[in-house]
């Protein structure tokens, strides 16, 4: 890249030239004959290149900026973390851009990183005014920005079809968000100027969002092209009364689209996992406080989540709660409620191991998918692990080694 070769240039002056510029202008009165020519190449040369940086500074740093604190933020080199994908070229107005009010908005790919069950995709919008920028990522806003994914780049208003079951499998339709952590969201409405230091850029108008698709979703398959369009929906549309019923609401289902960015293939890299299969061992635990066993059949360790499957002797009857029967229902929806409760204990009573012996605590899972018998549960870690240096995994009091290729 220029600025690379530009830094590469500046570091290899050699240092004797500029040793005679720095005795150059502490001596002032010396006489102008004893000046190398070259030197003076050298010195004008320099504070050429050294304008230039500045100058291309200005004009890229804030794409290539933001792809640095994403590589940092989760620890990409540290970690040898597969799955990450930064975009440099930016997108031709043939294909992203709208017309509005003599702007033309566009959305720009920064990065994308494939970890587990979920693709995050990180870009940035432009131009959009402070005020704009304020409310998308605000909790009042009036309007709200959505990713629409499909299979099809011809969407224009095709997203309302599927909601009116006209169509299926046609898109998925995923909210944005800013690239922040979860925990921030609990903070004061203030915050909101922090978050505009962090991720609205003024002098180019630009918004840095984050988006997660979901790579389980039907309605779009994954294996194939995907492109991204993204909308600035009306709240108000989408509204939902108290009294309506669900056939109702997608009967009139007419989301108001405000603006729109333009739509943008998106590639989805390839990332790594480690799986440990203990069907045939059997790993049967006991949650704390409990007489209540749960049989883990295996696990998928991913650099930032890891995925368990597990099985108990009630597992069909709480998910498949008779709909013909209160008292049944209730009983059923009371033992729920109390497996709800084991498979968070388990979780948070697990930890992975390292080879340097140090240990990763997991969290409770925050869903759990059920098909043929098996719960899925997941365990989203604080930050981006290297799978090189997994060991084993701790589930309780029972320590599991990891089959580890990477090793």
């Amino acid at each position: 890249m220029l600025s690379e070769k530009i830094v590469f240039a500046l570091n290899n002056v050699d240092d004797s030239y500029l040793e005679e510029a720095e005795d150059l202008l502490d001596n002032p009165a010396a006489t102008q004959h004893t000046i190398n020519k070259r030197t003076i190449q050298v010195i004008l040369i320099a504070a050429a290149l050294a304008l230039l940086l500045a100058a291309c500074a200005l004009g890229y740093t804030i794409h290539q900026r933001r792809q640095q604190e994403l590589r940092e933020s989760l620890k990409i080199e540290e970690n040898h973390v597969a799955g990450y994908q930064e975009f440099e070229k930016a997108p031709t107005p043939e294909e992203t851009t709208v017309e509005s009010e003599g702007k033309t908005p566009s959305v720009q790919l920064i990065s994308t990183f494939r970890n587990g069950r979920f693709a995050d995709v990180y870009f940035s919008i432009a131009p959009i005014t402070r005020e704009e920028a304020w409310d998308a990522i605000g909790w009042e806003q009036k309007n709200a920005i959505y990713v629409i994914a499909s299979n099809s780049r011809e969407l224009d208003d095709a997203y309302r079809k599927i909601g009116k079951g006209t169509e299926k499998g046609l898109y998925g339709r995923y909210p944005v968000l800013p690239p922040i952590q979860e925990d921030e969201y609990l903070r004061t409405h203030e915050t909101r100027e922090e978050l505009l230091e962090k991720y609205y850029d003024a002098d180019t108008q630009s918004l840095m969002l984050k988006t997660g698709f979901l790579l389980s979703d039907e309605a779009v398959d994954w294996n194939k092209p995907v492109y991204m369009n993204v909308k600035i929906i009306e709240l108000a549309s989408l509204a939902m009364s108290m009294d309506e019923t669900i056939e109702e609401y997608w009967a009139r289902y007419d989301p108001v689209c405000v603006g729109d960015y333009g739509t943008v293939p998106v590639t989805i890299s390839a990332t790594e996992s480690l799986m440990a299969d203990f069907s045939g061992k059997s790993i049967l635990v006991k949650a704390p406080s409990t007489d209540k066993v749960l049989n883990v059949l295996g696990v998928k360790i991913y650099a930032s989540e890891v995925e368990w499957q597990v099985t108990h002797e009630d597992v069909d009857l709480i998910y498949n709660l008779p709909r013909d029967d209160d008292e049944a229902f209730r009983r059923g929806y009371e033992q729920l409620l109390e497996w709800l409760a084991v498979y968070d204990q388990v979780l948070d009573s697990s930890a992975l191991i390292m080879e340097d012996g140090t240990q990763i605590k997991l969290s409770p899972s925050e869903s759990t998918p059920y098909e043929n018998g098996v719960v899925t549960l997941y365990s989203q870690l604080d930050s981006t692990i290297d799978l090189r240096k997994v060991k084993a995994i701790r589930i309780i009091d029972q320590e599991v080694s990891i089959p580890n290729p990477y090793i």
